[in-house]
């Protein structure tokens, strides 16, 4: 299974208009909005690498109101995923969220990963290509517990140079 993650900006108050788009894009399978640099991201899958990259060239960046794009791909051999199905339907709809972009030293993001893993909040991680190693996801109850986790637990994890956070929008985005 071929994954990537794009994260979006587009034009200010246009997110639901964005959004409705890429729900009709075959290999998007989740879109939320998000508080950060940047305002939606999305995640794609498909079982053919081509047709994500298509879906992104030639669907995701084709959308009017989509001002850039930085795309994120992932390295399918480290990884990991802790929730169901039906459990992250329960997490999506009670819990505060928030993805997190990581930068860290080279040669160290297997480690890293072993680490992130052991975060009880963390519901899944990937390995990426290019200029970021690491995308997590996590859930919290409330944004300042997921500050607090990010401080006090991520970024306490050695060999992390730098992180970005995307808090998730409530109600805004769609998982397929």
């Amino acid at each position: 299974m071929s994954k990537a993650y794009v994260l979006l900006s587009n034009e200010s108050g246009t997110e639901d208009s964005v959004l409705s788009y890429l729900n009709h894009i075959e290999s998007v399978k989740e879109a939320h909005g998000t508080f950060g640099s940047y305002d939606i991201l999305t995640k794609l899958e498909s079982s053919d690498e081509q047709k994500i990259q298509n879906d992104i060239s030639h669907g995701i960046r084709k959308i009017k109101k989509i001002s850039s794009t930085l795309t994120l791909l992932v390295n399918e051999k480290l990884s990991f995923k802790k929730v169901t199905k039906s459990e992250k339907e329960i997490l999506d709809k009670y819990m505060a969220q928030a993805f997190v972009i990581i930068h860290c030293s080279r040669s160290h993001e297997s480690s890293i990963l072993q680490e992130l893993e052991k975060v009880p909040e963390i519901l899944e991680a990937d390995n990426l290509i290019g200029s970021f190693e690491i995308i997590c996801k996590l859930a919290a109850p409330t944004y300042n517990e997921i500050s607090t986790i990010i401080s006090k637990k991520i970024r306490k994890i050695p060999n992390i140079k730098s992180t970005i956070t995307l808090n998730v929008v409530e109600n805004q985005g769609f998982t397929k």
